[in-house]
């Protein structure tokens, strides 16, 4: 009952902007909820804030020769992610890191997206 109370209090309008975005109808997905679907245009943000990735970490193992058999699944999780997250522009894709990354973290980038798409924070 006191769940039935609180759902009262909410304002309709929030009701059908919820239901508007659960739809499918927002500007904002997570790198895992944009699976198959496709954006004119991209901007994937990149940080430290999920234990189960590190994308710095996938990248400088993306130019290393060889991957450790303890890394392997570890590089694939993220890696499939990554590509999940960056392929979905139909037009352009930014890439913004939010962390520091290392030289061969970014020497991957470079080579992947080329060295002159890459722009250093001020």
């Amino acid at each position: 009952m006191a769940e039935l109370e609180k759902l009262h209090q909410i304002a309709y309008s929030e009701v059908k902007v919820l239901r508007h975005y659960l739809d499918g109808h927002s500007p904002f997905e997570t790198k895992h909820g944009v699976k198959g679907a496709e954006f004119e245009n991209v901007l994937v943000v990149v940080g430290r804030g999920w234990n189960q990735y590190n994308f710095a970490e996938m990248l400088e193992l993306a130019g290393a020769q060889v991957i450790s058999a303890a890394k392997e699944d570890t590089y694939e999780r993220n890696r499939n992610l990554f590509y999940v997250a960056c392929s979905r522009p139909k037009k352009r894709l930014a890439i913004l890191f939010t962390q520091s990354l290392s030289p061969d973290a970014l020497a991957t980038l470079e080579n992947w997206f080329g060295k002159e798409t890459i722009m250093p924070a001020p």
